[in-house]
């Protein structure tokens, strides 16, 4: 009796994984500071002009995003 047993790619599940967290945390982080801009704009709408240069932080986490995405031609 011949036992076949097949070799997991654990390279495939990381690179799942890298890009399934990548993508989902900077995704809630944009949503949350997206939704805290709303909120201050709808309380405040004069501060607006002020609060637009906060958008610079959504910049911040899409790098995250974007390096997740190099990541995944990274790993090998």
């Amino acid at each position: 009796m011949e036992i076949l047993a097949e070799a997991v790619n654990t390279t495939v599940i990381a690179k799942g994984i890298l890009l399934g967290f990548g993508g989902i945390g900077p995704a809630i982080a944009i949503g949350l500071m997206g939704a805290s801009y709303m909120t201050a704009v709808s309380r405040n709408p004069e501060s607006s002009k002020f609060l637009g240069q906060l958008f610079i932080f959504i910049g911040i986490a899409e790098v995250f995003g974007i390096l997740a995405i190099a990541g995944f031609f990274i790993v090998q």
